[in-house]
């Protein structure tokens, strides 16, 4: 009985690891999507502001990209986005 209760166990722990990781797998979805939809809010209320806005704030139109969380990465950039 020791070894299908030790079994049990093995398995049971192995089946709380995978729920954790699947839980921690969908947390990282969640958290990233939710940070998209807070890049693009940005990005859009920057690009509707005109430049004399956006001068006082401290900014250029060029800036956007950057100040909404896009980086210099040309690739994730929205302006340049179809």
């Amino acid at each position: 009985m020791s070894t299908l209760n030790t079994t049990l166990k093995g398995q049971a722990a192995a089946t709380t690891s995978f729920a954790s990781s699947l839980f921690d797998g969908f947390s990282a979805v969640k958290a990233n999507l939710a940070s998209r939809a807070e890049r693009r809010r940005v990005h859009s209320e920057l690009s509707r502001m005109t430049d004399r806005d956006l001068a006082d704030i401290g900014i250029g139109r060029a800036d956007i990209d950057r100040v909404a969380g896009y980086g210099a990465d040309p690739a994730l950039a929205l302006s340049t986005r179809r």
